[in-house]
């Protein structure tokens, strides 16, 4: 009996650290855009994720889209779980200044950056972007308060480019 516990323990022990990837927290969360331009709040919705604008580097007046609405609160992104990719997420992105609507791919790399893909039919068709994780505020009416920085390490500051 005392070897059916050990060989249980043994293999539950074998599996704990399988589990505990799973749960490996995923792209949900406030990104400053490539351009430093916008903040995207990725969240659940439904099975899937979404993002929408919430944080925008403006001036008066308030950008609006391709349909003259505000950008503020715009759903931009919606992507749903890459079959066999755990950590990838695939879907459409919308551009607001013109309505285009491209497919993208997103995923965390080892920095813990959001790396989007858009692209027109396959990936190799497209260019990637490298959001960060943004900890700043956004005050009233989608302005950015932190303009000094991403609000957490201060090495993006808005309207500078990230390359990837």
């Amino acid at each position: 009996m005392l070897r059916v516990w050990l060989l249980a323990a043994f293999l539950l022990a074998g599996f704990w650290p399988a589990a505990a990837d799973t749960n490996m927290p995923g792209p949900e969360g406030r990104w400053l855009t490539a351009n430093g331009n916008a903040v995207v709040q990725i969240y659940p919705c439904g099975g899937d994720l979404c993002g929408q604008i919430v944080g925008l580097a403006q001036d008066n007046p308030a950008p609006v889209d391709w349909q003259g609405r505000p950008q503020c609160g715009e759903k931009i992104l919606q992507t749903a779980p890459a079959s066999g990719e755990p950590d990838k997420w695939v879907g459409k992105i919308l551009d607001p200044r013109n309505g285009s609507v491209y497919q993208a791919s997103i995923a965390l790399d080892a920095q813990r950056h959001l790396v989007l893909r858009g692209y027109v039919g396959l990936p190799i068709f497209g260019q990637s972007q490298t959001w960060t994780a943004f900890s700043g505020r956004t005050m009233a009416g989608c302005r950015l308060a932190d303009v000094g920085g991403t609000g957490a390490t201060g090495e993006v500051r808005l309207g500078e480019h990230r390359t990837s």
